[in-house]
């Protein structure tokens, strides 16, 4: 199996309808960045991606456990591992 992107997004306001919030980002992606194209290309080398939409302040709550809420801590946009990704899917 191929595998995807996999986003965690806070929403101001969750959208009406999350599968087509997922297909709609998913074009954009690819219209604006071809390397992803080529690989979303029939599904070759990527499924669409995977969305998960968290209530709001889960990012903060991760940044405050790592210690490092505020300032100029971010929580990292891109990573080559599940860490992060784990860690926050636990406070959901």
């Amino acid at each position: 199996m191929n595998g995807a992107h996999e986003w965690l997004i806070e929403f101001e306001k969750d959208p009406e309808h999350p599968e087509q919030f997922a297909t709609e980002l998913d074009l954009a992606l690819q219209q604006i960045n071809s390397d992803y194209e080529a690989k979303r290309y029939k599904d070759i080398a990527l499924r669409r991606p995977i969305l998960h939409s968290l209530k709001k302040g889960i990012f903060n709550q991760w940044l405050k456990e790592k210690g490092k809420l505020g300032g100029q801590h971010k929580v990292p946009r891109l990573s080559n591992d599940r860490e992060f990704i784990e860690e926050i899917k636990r406070l959901m």
